[in-house]
Order: C-alpha cells, then structure tokens, then sequence
C-alpha cells in the first residue's frame, strides 16, 4: 500500500518591505495634502501680559516695544535711550600700569590684535618724492623744538607737555597739509586738539550680590573717557579696510575672573558716549 502524503502548510516570514513600499495599493495616497488650508481669522485679539505685571513675560514685552521703538528714531534719540539707565560701571583708562591689561582689554573690547597691515595697504606703494616730503616735515617739527626754539631743562613732570605736545602738534598739522593733494578726504577734514572722545559698551552680565537689587541678572558696564592729543574729524566714512565676512585667525582671549581682579573697579555712574564733536556739532548739520 502506498503511503499517502500529507500536504502540511510551510512556515515562513515575509520581509515588511514590500508592504512598505510606497509603490503598493496599499499606501498610495490620492489626496493632495499640500495644498495650504484656508487661514481662519482669530475671533478675539491675542493675549497680551500686562506692562506694569511683575512677571517675566511683561518684562519681555515691554523689552521687545523699547527696541521696536529704537528702530525708528534718529541717532540722537538711539544714544539718549541707550544711556538713559545710569547705573555703577567700570571704567577703563586708555593708558595704565596694570600687569598685563592688554589681554583684559582684548577681552572686554572683543578685539584682537594682527601683526602687519591690510592687504591693501602692504602691496601699495608710495613715490620717493612722497616719503621725502613727509621725513623733512618730521625733521623740520623735531629740529623746531630741539633746536630752534632754543628751550632751556625743565622738571621731568613738565616735559610732555614742553616738548612732546608742540612736537605732535607741529608733525600732525605738516603731514596733513603734506598729504592732502594726494588724499582728497583729508582736503576737507579738521584738525581736533585735545578733543573729549567717550565710549559705552555693555559686556557680560552678572549678578547683583547686594543690596535691594540682590539677586537680579543686570549687564556688566565698561566705560572710557579718553582726551587724545589731537584728532583727524572727517566729514565722511572711511571704506572698510577688511570685509566683515573675513575670518581672522587671531582669537580673542577670553577671561572668566571677574574685572574686579585686574584691579578695576565701578567708580562712575554717567554714560557718556561722544567723538569729541560737542563744539562742532551744529556745524556738521
């Protein structure tokens, strides 16, 4: 007798790729769901937080309308507005004794130093008869003090302002007459002795350790007031030498202790922002 077979029915897994495709019926999707549904309107005006309400988000609005308003005035009115909180700062002094202050400075101005010139600057070249013309002035200014002038010694503490001041004063003036047939800004440029020249920054920010204000998040506040010897004021902008987008490979140091330690200390309480234009303001405009 024959033996008969059984017709078992075999186990097996089929992969899920193939009901994944997206070629099968069973995930092919006629609908165009693209297509931009209709805005509806809001039926009510958005809520808005108070702005006297002591809470984060009435200060983030009142914040967001200060700037808003900023964005429109006039320089004059941006400068009021930005010095217009006076609070405790530090101040910075263009020359000083401290032990390293460079690399602070660096740090608090975010600037960072590069050896050499401007590409445009180190592949020009100047005429002989140029750079003759600007050494006899240099020669001339220097001999006017030191020997033609005939100034007998003075005390030590008198000396920069004896010989060093009229020194600068007579080099500047002669390298601007100089060179001003061959750079038509300075043709219409003044000369500024002793001009007042205020900056104000914001950096960083810390937290109040005392007081009635303890606890709060305020930025940290830096402030130079600096008198120059003299200073070249143009009536226009200067072209950039280095295009913004220029990568430097120059980093800017940055230091995590306190300006406390440099030593400096918050010693002045009035913003000041100026180019030393206070006198000649009225005539620009």
């Amino acid at each position: 007798m024959g033996k008969k077979k059984k017709n078992m029915a075999a186990y097996s897994r089929s992969p899920l790729q193939f009901f994944l495709s997206t070629q099968t019926s069973r995930v092919i999707c006629t609908r165009n769901v693209q297509v931009k549904s209709t805005e509806v309107k809001p039926l009510y005006p958005a809520i808005l937080p108070s702005r006297t309400a002591k809470s984060k988000s009435a200060k983030r609005r009142v914040l967001l309308e200060f700037f808003e308003r900023l964005r429109t005035v006039e320089p004059q009115e941006k400068i009021r507005a930005l010095t217009r909180i006076q609070r405790m700062k530090y101040v910075l002094y263009p020359q000083t004794f401290a032990i390293g202050a460079d690399t602070w400075y660096q740090h608090f101005t975010k600037t960072a130093y590069l050896p050499g010139l401007p590409e445009k600057l180190s592949t020009a070249e100047m005429d002989e008869a140029a750079v003759s013309e600007l050494s006899s002035t240099v020669c001339h200014a220097l001999l006017q003090e030191h020997w033609y002038m005939k100034k007998g010694r003075t005390f030590i503490q008198k000396e920069q302002n004896q010989f060093v001041t009229p020194f600068l004063m007579n080099t500047v003036s002669g390298l601007i007459v100089s060179l001003a047939s061959r750079n038509p800004v300075l043709q219409t440029s003044s000369l500024d002795l002793s001009p007042h020249v205020n900056f104000y920054w914001l950096n960083g920010e810390r937290t109040i350790p005392r007081g009635h204000r303890r606890g709060r998040v305020e930025p940290q506040r830096f402030q130079i007031d600096d008198r120059p010897h003299s200073q070249i004021r143009i009536r226009q902008q200067l072209p950039e030498f280095v295009p913004l987008e220029t990568v430097v490979a120059a980093e800017v140091p940055v230091i995590q202790l306190a300006p406390d330690r440099m030593p400096l200390f918050q010693r002045q309480y009035d913003n000041n922002i100026s180019t030393g234009l206070y006198a000649f303001y009225d005539q620009i405009q």
